[in-house]
């Protein structure tokens, strides 16, 4: 639910108590509800492969939701799931996060609207490379080249969906869900 009306800053988001989830969509506070248990199962099938796919050396890269991406002061986003660049490397607490290179968000009802507008806008406005969209009921994944302007290619059951941003990640669509 936006908080419309009212431009809240990072500081605001900052003071809220750690167990309440929020984002910041260009100044507008958005609550954050609990995702449902198969919502999480497809994250974690997706984090898997990009694991296994970056192997030991770089597995540390890839971090799932509640992780802020600090668009703006006015704008932080938390993906369901993201990858870090190859460098820096993490030192240890307390560790600031740069970047992502790769975000992916599973798309519910009530935030499909909101995943695919705003936040696109926002990942492209911070840099990130690459925006993956799994939608789990039609079982798709829409793969946005934010570099590139926005556009995407949609994968469905029976094909690969090919990453630009991760040379040589190329899942089966179907095993991600």
């Amino acid at each position: 639910m936006a908080r419309r009306g009212i431009r809240f800053p990072r500081s605001d988001l900052e003071q809220l108590p750690d167990d309440w989830r929020a984002e910041l969509h260009e100044g507008d506070l958005v609550t954050l509800s609990t995702p449902d248990p198969y919502h999480q199962h497809v994250v974690m099938r997706l984090a898997a492969r990009l694991q296994a796919h970056l192997g030991p050396p770089q597995a540390h890269r890839v971090l799932i939701a509640p992780v802020d991406v600090v668009v703006s002061d006015d704008a932080v986003l938390q993906p369901d799931l993201l990858v870090l660049p190859p460098v820096p490397v993490p030192t240890g607490p307390p560790w600031k996060i740069p970047q992502p290179i790769w975000v992916a968000e599973v798309l519910s009802p009530k935030t499909a609207e909101r995943d695919r507008g705003v936040k696109m806008r926002l990942y492209a406005a911070a840099g990130v490379w690459e925006a993956w969209l799994l939608h789990d009921e039609a079982r798709t994944v829409e793969v946005r080249h934010l570099r590139e302007g926005g556009g995407g290619t949609l994968f469905g059951p029976g094909a690969t969906a090919p990453s630009r941003a991760l040379p040589g990640f190329a899942p089966a669509v179907e095993e991600l869900f």
